[in-house]
């Protein structure tokens, strides 16, 4: 019966973890190009591993039972966002839904502008949102520095330009720089670290996509948070509708143990 508490708290917990985590998504609805998170619960791995590499193997001891549910982490999904016009030439949008998946890695690459803080540490976005600082530089609204394919700060120096679907820019006095976008092969191994910016675990430099890949880059557009608010409600419903029913298990498993306590305890 105690167990039972364990496995009902458990369960609260996780819903209310949920629960922020949809609240945080709907909350970046109008942040360009932000990826929603996933909640990942995990409940027997040693069970569910054992099933996956020995399916056919004979029962075996796997040791003691795991007091309910859990999340594990949160993982962003990076799937294509819808594209809003803007028609601001500083407002770019990344289209890569068509590239091949790696076969590598079995998993569908995510391309990614490519920044860096005044420390030189490198970041990666999909918000295409960036504006001209005082020296000239392409950079977000936050101060990060937008790479071109070389690695080097793209200069603007107040100049007009146009960029072409494999983001070359081609400046008012006829220079060319392409806009360095990086592929991420596997983008579970990015991580958040705030204003709409992803590290990678490794801190290795990921290669530049090739300019006759399968994407797009639109000028005047930016790509929308991929988040579906009719959906995340009825998850975020779901989420409060569970954890209600842990509740109960509680306060029901609570009044037994009283009743246990008080009224077998007098015989």
């Amino acid at each position: 019966m105690i167990r039972g508490l364990y496995t009902a708290a458990a369960g609260m917990l996780t819903q209310q973890k949920r629960q922020d985590i949809l609240t945080n998504n709907l909350a970046n609805i109008n942040t360009p190009g932000y990826k929603q998170d996933q909640a990942m619960m995990r409940s027997f791995p040693e069970v569910f591993l054992q099933a996956i590499q020995e399916p056919f193997a004979a029962n075996k001891q796997i040791g003691s039972i795991h007091q309910g549910v859990f999340i594990e982490e949160s993982v962003p999904i990076f799937t294509q966002g819808d594209l809003i016009e803007t028609n601001d030439p500083y407002h770019l949008a990344i289209i890569d839904q068509d590239l091949p998946i790696d076969p590598t890695t079995g998993l569908k690459p995510s391309l990614f502008f490519t920044a860096v803080d005044g420390k030189g540490n490198r970041f990666y976005t999909r918000s295409g949102v960036f504006t001209e600082d005082a020296a000239g530089q392409l950079v977000t609204p936050e101060g990060y520095l937008i790479l071109d394919d070389l690695g080097f700060p793209i200069q603007v120096n107040g100049r007009t330009f146009k960029v072409d679907e494999k983001g070359l820019m081609t400046f008012s006095d006829g220079e060319q720089i392409r806009i360095g976008l990086s592929v991420i092969n596997d983008p579970k191994q990015l991580l958040k670290q705030g204003n709409n910016m992803y590290r990678l675990n490794d801190n290795n430099n990921p290669p530049m996509v090739d300019p006759n890949g399968n994407y797009q880059i639109q000028q005047g557009k930016i790509e929308r948070a991929n988040v579906d608010p009719s959906q995340t409600m009825v998850d975020m419903l779901t989420a409060l509708r569970l954890y209600e029913a842990n509740q109960k298990v509680i306060q029901s498993l609570d009044r037994t143990l009283e009743k246990a306590a008080n009224e077998i305890g007098r015989v």
